[in-house]
């Protein structure tokens, strides 16, 4: 018999604190640490808006003479913060620790460590690589140091959906039988290339994301960690499980889905169906909501192509930024834990309804009850996922 994905351990640190209990009380307040940023190295004088995890992420960057360690322990910070958490209430043996696979997922892995070792080199005269490592294995590493989690570990690089894909393979690996446990990490930190990047790209919006919103001008990066303990359990547990989802990639353009929404449309139907779940059976829909024109013309026209009558619908970037490669474990995390306390979250950021898309996100708190919940997620490059949590 498959057997079901259930959620038994989480542990988050985003703009809005560290750990489940800040988090929650943070998206009632609506608050975030926006910060603004100067970027080097442009004609004029370029600052950008950043939601970042805690007080003292950024400044202690700068210090030039430890940098690279500084970028290394903010790393590990976040990483500590949340695995200890999603562990804390689990009791594992080291045997059992041996064993559990763990499914990664990042956009910049250690981008901020390779800036600052590049920094450092240039200062000493040296001739500094731009790139000196890709960070694909620091994750990893630290686990197995720091927690004598020595099971197989595999990285995800899939634009925003990365720990997102990494929690449908871990869902896919529990349903095959090839493991008890399974632990997922999404970790998304500071770096001054993916801010520049996302400014040169002019995606980045001057104060605060709207998503939805009539007037929204963009996205805003963060940072943060989100770490999710799964464990196999049988048909009809009590709980919250990810019964799974499914991931396509849209060729349209190099950078987004087809404004039209037919292949978010499709992603979101090809999970419903690899869930068995009909779209009237679906409460609400935790909606990607970048803030960013396109995105949000695709994502709301998709959702209208798949159901009759669009179940209410949220966005939590406005809370905590857009975590990129790390938002599908810190929003899938964020979620859980709502809909543990149920409550769906309102979408911060929103006032004035677009009548060009045809739909808007709640801006006031609902009660959650049990049934499915749909996770949306997609990426920079055309790669979507769409995930379905059922809570019971």
């Amino acid at each position: 018999m498959t057997k079901l994905a259930r959620l038994v351990g989480v542990g988050v640190i985003s703009a809005q604190g560290k750990g489940c209990e800040n988090n929650l009380r943070g998206l009632n307040a609506g608050e975030g640490l926006y910060r603004k940023h100067t970027l080097d190295n442009f004609d004029e004088i370029v600052e950008a808006p950043y939601l970042s995890a805690h007080q003292d992420s950024l400044s202690s960057n700068n210090d030039e003479a430890n940098q690279s360690q500084s970028a290394i322990k903010h790393l590990e910070y976040l990483l500590d913060c949340a695995v200890q958490e999603a562990l804390s209430g689990v009791s594992l043996t080291d045997e059992v620790r041996k064993t559990i696979p763990l499914f990664i997922g990042s956009s910049s892995y250690g981008i901020g460590i390779g800036e600052a070792l590049y920094q450092q080199a240039l200062k000493q005269g040296e001739a500094g690589t731009p790139v000196p490592l890709d960070g694909f294995t620091q994750v990893g590493h630290r686990l197995r140091q720091g927690y004598g989690l020595l099971g197989p570990d595999y990285a995800y690089n899939t634009a925003c959906t990365s720990s997102a894909n990494a929690l449908l393979s871990a869902v896919s690996s529990i349903a095959q039988g090839h493991s008890e446990y399974a632990l997922v990490i999404g970790l998304e930190t500071y770096n001054l290339t993916t801010l520049a990047g996302f400014y040169g790209m002019q995606l980045l919006a001057p104060e605060m994301m709207r998503p939805f919103d009539k007037h929204r001008q963009g996205l805003v990066l963060g940072e943060g960690c989100g770490v999710l303990l799964l464990q196999a359990a049988e048909a009809g547990s009590k709980g919250i499980t990810i019964r799974g989802g499914a991931s396509r990639c849209d060729t349209h353009s190099i950078a987004a889905s087809n404004p039209d929404g037919s292949a978010i449309a499709a992603v979101m139907e090809d999970a419903l169906e690899q869930c068995g779940v009909d779209a009237e059976d679906i409460i609400a829909i935790k909606a990607h909501g970048t803030g960013s024109p396109l995105n949000d013309d695709g994502e709301a026209a998709g959702m209208k192509r798949v159901f009759t009558r669009v179940p209410p619908f949220f966005s939590l970037k406005s809370y905590i930024g857009h975590t990129l490669g790390g938002c599908g474990a810190i929003e899938t995390a964020l979620t859980a834990v709502c809909l543990a306390g149920q409550k769906i979250p309102a979408s911060a950021g929103f006032e004035c309804a677009d009548e060009n898309l045809g739909l808007a996100p709640i801006h006031q708190a609902q009660t959650a009850g049990q049934g499915y919940y749909m996770l949306n997620f997609f990426g920079f490059g055309g790669n979507n996922c769409s995930l379905i949590m059922h809570i019971q």
